[in-house]
């Protein structure tokens, strides 16, 4: 028999054993670590699915609603869209949510075409969007066209709000 295997074959000293058991505990205490963290990066990244989805859903209404308006109705129209808002949108744009229609203007409709999340946490999030804008004026003639615009959004109290909007060329 050789060296080595009646080396192996000897009974490990008492110091030896600790020594085997305090690394075994610390193996598995950072498996452990390792597990916990896991899924609590497991439950932030549902959490941020979650707000994907309610933001792809919840988006393109948002901006029909802040966009589209109609003279019969202008200032429950106004009041939904002031209520959608958030800064820094709601301050650059606070003349067009509490003045009057556009002369010779009877309605804006924004229709979202196509609507994509760029990104979105619990806080905020960012969508693209295509949309189509018809624009009625008073003698019934229709100008409609498309747009694409970038969106911000934030989310104070798990609700959606508009937070600036960007056309894109």
């Amino acid at each position: 028999m050789s060296a080595v295997m009646r080396y192996l074959r000897k009974p490990m000293s008492p110091r030896v054993v600790a020594a085997w058991l305090v690394a075994t505990l610390v193996v598995v205490a950072a498996a452990i670590a390792f597990c916990v963290q896991g899924f609590g990066a497991k439950e932030a990244g549902a959490s941020d699915l979650r707000a994907d989805i309610t933001l792809q859903k919840e988006a393109g209404g948002i901006i029909a609603d802040v966009f589209s308006v109609d003279s019969r109705s202008w200032s429950n129209d106004r009041r939904t869209a002031k209520a959608l808002v958030a800064p820094p949108l709601s301050v650059s744009a606070s003349e067009a949510l509490d003045g009057p229609p556009p002369a010779g203007t009877t309605s804006v409709n924004w229709v979202p075409e196509q609507v994509a999340v760029s990104w979105a946490d619990d806080t905020a999030g960012e969508v693209l969007a295509v949309v189509r804008v018809a624009v009625t004026e008073r003698g019934g003639q229709i100008q409609s066209r498309m747009k694409s615009v970038q969106a911000s959004f934030v989310r104070p109290d798990g609700r959606w709000l508009l937070s600036g909007l960007e056309e894109l060329q």
